[in-house]
């Protein structure tokens, strides 16, 4: 593709990236923010949560509705309520559990990066050569060249 040497592209997972800083400076940036994520960020654990709460519900449902000697067609019928309501209890658990900013005080800042638009491959066909990067990031915004 003639987008490959263009000096505000670069190719990352893939994909086409096109940044207003040059190439070099923006496939860093991108880098380092995502080993920082790979390295520092939460541990995301909300789907255990999500799948404990909903288990203790589901469980939860069935002991009351065998204990209470309910008809087992109305208490398998509420199974899907004790999953949903076990869920929704472990999320709210978790959040209660975990920090309210997206990272600790004690992680060093997440890397940032220049602004970076993901050119689609109907762009990147299209696009001429001599595009500049502003117009590479109008016509992945837009979809199409012209």
């Amino acid at each position: 593709m003639a987008l490959d040497e263009h000096p505000n592209v670069f190719r990352f997972e893939a994909r086409l990236w096109v940044s207003p800083a040059p190439r070099e400076e923006a496939l860093e940036q991108l880098r380092a923010q995502r080993a920082w994520d790979k390295e520092n960020a939460r541990l995301q654990r909300w789907w255990v949560s999500l799948a404990i709460g909903a288990a203790v519900g589901t469980a939860g449902v069935l002991a009351v509705g065998s204990s209470a000697n309910l008809d087992p067609t109305l208490y398998l019928l509420l199974l899907p309520v004790g999953f949903g309501g076990g869920a929704i209890i472990g999320a709210l658990i978790n959040k209660r559990f975990n920090a309210p900013d997206a990272q600790h005080a004690s992680l060093p800042a997440r890397p940032t990066t220049a602004p970076l638009t993901l050119i689609p491959s109907r762009v990147a066909k299209a696009a001429p050569e001599h595009a500049s990067a502003a117009e590479l990031i109008e016509w992945s915004n837009r979809g199409f060249v012209g």
